[in-house]
């Protein structure tokens, strides 16, 4: 009986870590990813998806975090707030993850905040990180990248200051919404810092296909530089019907359009288009990423690595880092604690630094800018990661 009773201690030692917190045991971690799989968008939840899958392989194959092998379990929301809030409805009650890298779009993440506030779940937001986000700061989530306002903030700068010209007529064209207004505030920081003219201001409802009034618009004002706050097929829609009325434009835009896929659809509107964005585009760190990723994921899936890869990536590892510091007792409250204290973590290269130990539990907002050659195919660096 005595040695039963050891036996039964032991075991419930051994399982206690473990007990309180969902999606580990001893031998896995399971994390959670809700993304863009299906529909217009799915090239950016794939990309995502990759992400997770090269990190998880990465740790894997050096033994995981403490001996435990980490399991991703995507769930698609086809870019629709409603379903994000069933999919992780469905990974925490069936599933069981411990933690969420994934979070698909903006309004997204903010259907799924009432339940990972409520389950305590240690979240990595990287592939939407609005101000809405983590203003107010919500204890397990944090937040990976730069706002959209500081991304068309560098852009403006990097052309005023290369380019500068009295006869330079700003304009902007943004979707009416938040994501919109985060646009229109980085330009209208520019335009007041520069003391650049102010053409015009722009805005349409999200799903506008047909820009031919604001392209006419745009050319009457004269506009010259233009902040495209249109995204994907949008945002090439709004340069082709510039280049149907010949605007001699330099266009700044959304980092969604760094993305090779995106790059296609703006490239026969024929401007060499610029991006600003938290990770590389191109570079040493890519390139030897792309060599590590060669072990983990197939080639088909290689050509879909794009920027949302690269943030997908920072993400996990950045999670596993502080599960790691853990130990065998992982659990939620002491993984977001490490979180808290992480600290100019390395990512390869592939974005500044990553530090979540401030106020806001938001990292990584330093900016590169890249333009688009559209005679070569590819993205150059035009300005390293700076703070803006």
């Amino acid at each position: 009986m005595k040695r039963l009773a050891m036996t039964l201690a032991a075991f419930l030692a051994s399982t206690a870590a473990y007990a309180a917190d969902p999606g580990v045991t001893d031998t896995e971690i399971r994390i959670g990813d809700v993304n863009i799989m299906t529909g217009p968008a799915a090239f950016v939840g794939k990309g995502f998806s990759l992400g997770s899958k090269i990190a998880a392989g990465l740790i894997n194959s050096k033994g995981g975090v403490n001996g435990r092998k980490i399991t991703v379990i995507t769930e698609d929301d086809g870019y629709i707030p409603a379903r994000s809030f069933q999919a992780l409805t469905k990974l925490i009650e069936v599933d069981e993850i411990f933690a969420l890298n994934g979070t698909s779009g903006t309004a997204n993440v903010m259907a799924m905040m009432p339940l990972i506030e409520e389950n305590n779940i240690p979240t990595v937001v990287s592939q939407a990180p609005a101000a809405i986000v983590y203003n107010p700061v919500r204890p397990s989530v944090f937040t990976f990248g730069a706002s959209y306002s500081d991304a068309f903030y560098a852009q403006l700068k990097y052309i005023h200051e290369k380019n500068p010209s009295k006869d330079a007529v700003f304009g902007i064209i943004r979707q009416d919404d938040d994501f919109g207004k985060e646009v229109e505030a980085g330009y209208d920081r520019a335009v007041k810092e520069f003391g650049v003219k102010d053409g015009i201001r722009l805005r349409f409802k999200k799903g506008t296909t047909n820009f031919s009034a604001e392209a006419a618009q745009m050319k009457e004002a004269g506009v010259t530089v233009l902040a495209n706050g249109g995204i994907f097929a949008g945002a090439g829609n709004i340069l082709g019907e510039a280049r149907k009325l010949d605007l001699q434009l330099q266009p700044a835009e959304v980092w969604s359009e760094g993305i090779p896929a995106s790059a296609k659809l703006l490239a026969p509107a024929g401007y060499d288009f610029m991006v600003a964005d938290y990770v590389s585009l191109t570079g040493p760190a890519n390139d030897k990423f792309m060599e590590m990723a060669k072990q983990f994921v197939t080639a088909d899936e290689l050509k879909d690595v794009s920027r949302y890869t690269y943030a997908s990536f920072i993400g996990l590892t950045s999670l596993a880092a502080a599960m790691e510091k853990c130990g065998q007792d992982l659990t939620r409250e002491c993984t977001i604690d490490n979180l808290r204290k992480l600290k100019d973590f390395d990512t390869l290269g592939l974005s500044a630094p990553v530090s979540f130990d401030n106020p806001e539990q938001h990292s990584g907002t330093a900016v590169g800018v890249y333009q688009y050659n559209i005679k070569d195919g590819k993205f150059e660096e035009r300005a390293g990661f700076q703070q803006y």
